[in-house]
């Protein structure tokens, strides 16, 4: 095989490859246990998000009214006054209200269940899918720590969640996040501190929903500051929130939202009709049906999670990992199997699922070097057993199906600003348990139309592997090294580069390193730019960290341009790179005997060369 080297600048110029800076969540301080520093990373890497109008809401984002439900008839029956302009269970404006916030807003409830009930009315008495509750002072359960109190929600009245073993609260009406649909935060005033605070609780409920439940695709809210009501929409692909109105002078479009909801069907609320939560042992596990492209359906139960950190973020992959065990095959009950991986996660629309560039590799392989040498290959990748995209109501699951086929925000669409400038600057988080964090993509506080959408898929691999950083001996870890090395030559040797080597995909298994997470892999000559979502901050190459190239005199001039010009892409050198600051970084996090410690001048000297760990 060649030597490695920078490559020539290729022509035609293409569009250089954008680095993009680190996510808050991947911060040490959101994983402190701080609720006001995590709410803040949150905010922090959303920026600003799209403000659309109530139209665009209503059309794009909320499920259809039922058929026969009639908005201005419900409007015109007794749950709302004309003369008063107000509804029929407020007495007053919650600002002008003596009693608490929860009490001046509690009528609310009556006004779900008295929309609800004229709806029915037109629809055969057919039951509601949700139903509204009000407890701000008791928190919700779930399988993950949280002290997020929303103020009011709607729920499944079929519920999704398991009873909860660990929970000694002794109380039988406690609800759990797992059958939140929407979350709701009030305030009696409307001054910006009012607003801040519902815009920050309201995203922490849906930033939550979103990390900890591996059920759902997306999930709403709604907040209210007196009179003034908004509406909030989440999942992989963007975060909205519509332009406010008066709940009281405007009626209909609250009118709408609860009839739109209350019978729509769980698919319709963001559940994920694949992924059915199970009690195993009196642990919270998940039935999880992975369909391949062929149509052939296998169902496989969770054991462990493996790896969730991807899912922090509200936007992007939303990796989950897991270690799961076949149960169902061919609508059949399996016994007695080994231990698999299973992927979740949500590619960007236009790349190709990993399984897939693992086959265009093989394939480039193969015709350079005959299938021999494919053979050899195979056994420094994992193993895919199965895969496919997700099907959800007889198509792929998309985020475009979430928002009705809009692939753009409307014209008019502004830009609302979260309460996030009091934070720090970014740092880069420690090392800690699970695999190590990668630094993806922040969606800039700049208006863009297009909506990056995503697709819903799942990749089944038959080894279970020890990241590196998981491995106790050094010889282990550095023949683990040798043979990723020898994985990134056969990627270079056909052209193509890994982008994203870190300590959590460099793997070991049956005495041999294997390389993992080849979704943003990339042939060099493709004409289709992607950014470099890619990388451990600690194991980035500088020339990628600095997004430009550090170590040779290139001038290229650009057509119609008058500098000397050459535009940044990512090469093999830049994956070397990576595999030496791994090695470097495993000798220095180590220690060489059982039971020692790290000297003060070994880890002075690791905290000079990554300062965030």
């Amino acid at each position: 095989m060649s030597a490695e080297n920078t490559p020539p600048v290729a022509k035609p110029i293409q569009t250089p490859d954008a680095v993009p800076r680190p996510k808050q969540t991947s911060m040490t301080e959101y994983r402190s246990g701080d609720l006001t520093f995590s709410r803040r990373a949150v905010l922090r890497d959303l920026g600003g998000i799209p403000s659309v109008s109530l139209d665009y809401f209503e059309s794009r984002v909320l499920p259809p009214l039922p058929q026969g439900v009639d908005v201005t008839k419900i409007k015109e029956s007794a749950v709302w006054s004309k003369d008063s302009k107000r509804w029929a269970s407020f007495t007053t404006n919650p600002k002008e209200s003596r009693k608490s916030e929860h009490d001046a807003f509690k009528p609310l409830s009556q006004v779900f269940d008295a929309v609800v009930r004229e709806a029915r009315q037109t629809i055969a008495n057919r039951e509601t899918t949700l139903v509204y509750a009000s407890r701000p002072t008791k928190l919700p359960t779930c399988e993950r720590s949280n002290s997020t109190r929303p103020d009011a929600f709607l729920l499944l009245r079929e519920k999704k969640s398991i009873d909860d073993k660990t929970d000694t609260s002794n109380d039988s009406h406690r609800h759990s996040w797992n059958d939140i649909a929407v979350s709701f935060e009030f305030k009696k005033g409307t001054g910006e501190e009012d607003r801040e605070d519902d815009d920050e609780k309201v995203i922490s409920s849906l930033h939550h929903i979103m990390r900890s439940d591996p059920c759902r695709r997306s999930t709403l809210g709604v907040t209210i500051e007196d009179t003034q009501m908004r509406f909030w929409f989440t999942c992989r692909a963007i975060t909205l929130v519509s332009e406010p109105f008066d709940f009281f002078t405007e009626p209909e479009h609250l009118i709408h939202f609860f009839c739109s909801l209350a019978f729509a069907n769980e698919q319709q609320l963001g559940w994920d009709p694949t992924v059915q939560r199970v009690c195993v042992e009196g642990k919270p596990q998940y039935n999880i049906t992975v369909r391949t492209d062929e149509g052939k359906e296998t169902v496989y139960q969770s054991t462990k999670m493996i790896s969730d950190f991807s899912a922090h973020a509200m936007q992007g992959r939303g990796t989950r990992v897991f270690q799961v065990r076949l149960t169902l095959q061919n609508g059949q009950p399996v016994h007695n199997v080994e231990p698999l991986v299973l992927k979740d996660s949500w590619r960007k629309l236009g790349r190709a699922r990993e399984d897939e560039i693992l086959g265009q590799i093989f394939d480039g392989l193969g015709k350079k070097y005959g299938t021999k040498k494919v053979s050899e290959a195979r056994d420094y990748f994992l193993t895919v057993l199965a895969a496919g995209d997700v099907i959800v109501d007889g198509k792929k699951d998309k985020t475009t199906s979430l928002l009705c086929d809009a692939d753009e925000l409307p014209p008019d669409f502004g830009l609302h600003r979260l309460p996030a400038d009091d934070l720090p600057e970014w740092k880069p988080t420690r090392s800690g348990e699970g695999l190590t964090p990668n630094v993806s993509s922040v969606p800039p506080s700049v208006k863009k139309s297009q909506i990056r959408h995503r697709i819903h898929y799942r990749v089944v691999f038959k080894e279970v592997c020890q990241p590196i950083h998981d491995l106790k001996r050094l010889d282990t870890a550095f023949k683990t090294l040798m043979d990723i090395h020898k994985a990134l030559q056969l990627l270079h040797s056909i052209g193509w580069v890994h982008r994203a080597l870190s300590t959590g995909n460099a793997l070991h298994f049956g005495g041999m390193g294997k390389l993992a997470d080849l979704e943003y892999a990339q042939y060099m000559d493709s004409s289709i730019t992607h950014e470099v979502q890619t990388g451990t901050l600690e194991f980035m190459a500088c020339e990628v960290e600095s997004e430009e190239y550090l170590f040779a005199q290139v001038t290229v001039k650009a057509p119609g341009e008058d500098r000397n010009w050459c535009p940044f892409k990512f090469n093999p050198l830049h994956d070397m790179e990576s595999l030496w600051w791994i090695a470097t970084w495993t000798l220095f996090y180590h220690v060489d005997q059982k039971g020692c410690r790290p000297s003060s001048e070994q880890i002075t000297e690791f905290y000079k060369l990554f300062p965030g760990r």
